[in-house]
């Protein structure tokens, strides 16, 4: 095993959300479900390599003092933007980059030339029946040198403490979570890009009404950060849950997709091509598969999911799955 101090691969990993955040434990359990999805292969980067990140960057006793602090909602802006610059003027411990330079050499060994990563937030609390921590921070797409992956992973760190992180932690806390930033760490997951031509989020209940007995699927052309980060308006398409059966289609305008950079790392947004906004991004047998896999993936976590996943050359890739945590009752 490389690095396990700091580096575990996603078939060697057990579910662990101190260890490896929520997203990443959720991976870790999607992976061993056996769906007949994929989850794109890759290796989590664990909270002991961030806190020792932490422990012996020079500024040090500046961070723990500002994750110390209490903080009242004035303050956030100024507060994320003195953690952000120390985050990123620190320096990676050799023994850090080490570990992951060999995972990094393992995952690339013998592969493509032109293979790309993903490198995804995953905080310890992520992806709680109660709360959701998704969207707050940051996922970095198409890294393609280990020096990309380097300065995405220390970006994945500040992200944990933007402003909208920490006012959506503030938040968590008026409703009983009792925590401190110091408490609360950041695993990163880095995985095989998936050069999708169709992305989306699937609700195995409908978020909209609050009717489990529906699924709801957002999909797009391209890249899904442009849903998650409402850059457009979807396809939205409801399905009967108990047995698959289309009830509503609604074609979205889809305006916008994300695609890789053609002249370096990460994504740019271009204009969809015209025909393309006016055709629904899933056909039926798509949308088959995507419910079979909800319930399945429903079933094994006990509790209603909100899915992300992608389709490469006609082929279905699992990204993450967390609860949802926004249906009334």
């Amino acid at each position: 095993m490389i690095g396990s101090e700091f580096v575990v691969f996603f078939p060697e990993a057990k579910p662990d959300t101190a260890l490896l955040g929520g997203k990443g434990s959720n991976l870790i359990k999607l992976i061993k479900m056996k769906l007949s999805a994929k989850v794109p292969p890759g290796f989590i980067i664990n909270t002991n390599c961030f806190k020792k990140f932490l422990k012996e960057s020079k500024y040090y006793d500046q961070l723990s003092n500002l994750l110390e602090k209490t903080l009242n909602p004035k303050e956030i802006l100024h507060h994320s933007a003195k953690i952000t610059k120390l985050i990123l003027e620190s320096k990676i411990p050799k023994k850090i980059v080490e570990s992951i330079e060999g995972a990094f050499d393992k995952l690339v060994k013998g592969k493509d030339i032109g293979l790309s990563f993903a490198v995804r937030s995953s905080a310890t609390i992520e992806d709680s029946s109660k709360f959701s921590f998704a969207g707050q921070a940051e996922s970095y797409l198409y890294n393609l040198t280990f020096h990309d992956l380097l300065q995405s992973l220390k970006n994945c760190w500040a992200s944990l403490f933007s402003p909208r992180a920490i006012l959506y932690m503030l938040h968590m806390k008026k409703l009983g979570v009792n925590f401190s930033l110091k408490n609360i760490h950041m695993a990163v997951i880095v995985q095989k890009m998936v050069n999708s031509q169709i992305s989306g989020v699937l609700f195995t209940s409908n978020v909209v009404n609050s009717d489990s007995n529906q699924m709801l699927i957002n999909s797009t052309w391209g890249l899904g950060n442009t849903i998650v980060d409402n850059l457009i308006i979807p396809d939205s398409i409801i399905i009967k849950k108990n047995k698959f059966e289309v009830l509503k289609r609604i074609i979205g305008k889809k305006k916008k997709k994300s695609i890789k950079n053609p002249e370096g790392a990460h994504t740019v947004i271009v204009e969809t091509y015209p025909k393309l906004r006016t055709i629904c991004s899933l056909n039926d047998n798509q949308l088959r598969q995507l419910h079979n896999l909800g319930l399945k993936i429903e079933k094994e976590f006990n509790f209603p999911q909100d899915i992300e996943w992608a389709i490469e050359n006609d082929e279905i890739f699992i990204l993450q799955s967390r609860p949802i945590t926004t249906l009334k009752k």
